[in-house]
């Protein structure tokens, strides 16, 4: 059997005990409506994100293996400045892909899995609520590292720094391995109406350690985008935004064309200013 195939066997097998957990957890019926009122918020955020360790298993697989370096002390302030500049871009850009993902409606015989994705994104918009609905400023800052910063190194750590680099030893095209753990990334979090949103996030994370050779680039960028979100909807739930602000999970204030169309060109212009920056950093093999 072909080492980089045994290898990907083997991650697979290590993350399984995590992606069942949370299949599981998604798949046992539940009631609509679920009280997170009593439960310690702080607790519930960390032992959450605690779980997210599981990623780091498989590099105890691999960790001999040079390819697999992380290179998370090649960083510099100037790229680190231009990646959450097109990360906030991007994420602006994306803003139209999470309302027609919101949008999208099933056929007939696919109205069980409607109904059953439909409950969980209310479920999930609840319990994000009751997370984000900080009491104080040490909460926020809990909510911080088990929402932004632990996600954003565990989940690169496995997605981009194992997985992605695996696949592309395995079939031997770095845009491929891009797209295929991205659509596992995306897939992992079992959420439909997050999903095409998620999958375009996991392929701007994945070029952002292709060009660079650095997984602490896709590390800044997503802990940036949890960052963001994650103090969005606390100055929501705070009243800063007004009454008739929308705290939908997967929702997004309404973009004029103007603002889109401008973005596109800023990001296009940081990312090749980016690239730049990483010509001679270029993920090797």
């Amino acid at each position: 059997m072909n080492k980089h195939l045994k290898e990907f066997l083997f991650i697979i097998i290590c993350i399984s005990p995590l992606f069942i957990m949370s299949l599981v957890s998604n798949l046992v019926e539940t009631p609509t409506e679920i009280s997170y009122e009593g439960l310690d918020r702080k607790v519930l955020m960390l032992s959450n994100s605690f779980l997210l360790f599981f990623f780091l298993i498989p590099y105890f697989a691999v960790r001999k293996n040079r390819y697999y370096s992380m290179n998370l002390n090649r960083i510099k302030l100037l790229p680190i400045f231009l990646v959450i500049a097109s990360t906030l871009f991007f994420i602006i850009l994306n803003a139209p892909v999470i309302e027609w993902n919101k949008s999208v409606s099933f056929p007939e015989f696919m109205s069980s899995f409607e109904s059953w994705a439909l409950l969980k994104e209310k479920q999930l918009e609840s319990l994000t609520i009751y997370l984000v609905s900080f009491d104080n400023n040490f909460e926020y800052l809990i909510g911080i590292i088990a929402i932004a910063i632990i996600p954003g190194f565990c989940e690169e750590f496995f997605f981009r720094g194992i997985l992605q680099k695996n696949l592309r030893q395995l079939i031997k095209n770095p845009h491929f391995a891009i797209i295929i753990s991205s659509l596992l990334f995306s897939a992992f979090h079992l959420q439909f109406y997050g999903f095409f949103p998620r999958l375009f996030l996991g392929i701007f994370f994945g070029y952002l350690f292709y060009w660079s050779g650095s997984l602490i680039y896709p590390v800044i960028a997503h802990a940036f985008n949890n960052f963001l979100s994650l103090t969005v909807f606390y100055a929501a739930t705070s009243g800063l935004f007004g009454d008739d602000f929308d705290l939908s999970v997967n929702s997004s204030p309404d973009i004029p064309l103007a603002v889109i169309v401008f973005s596109i060109f800023i990001f296009i212009f940081l990312v090749s200013v980016l690239k730049e920056k990483f010509k001679d950093n270029n993920e090797p093999g």
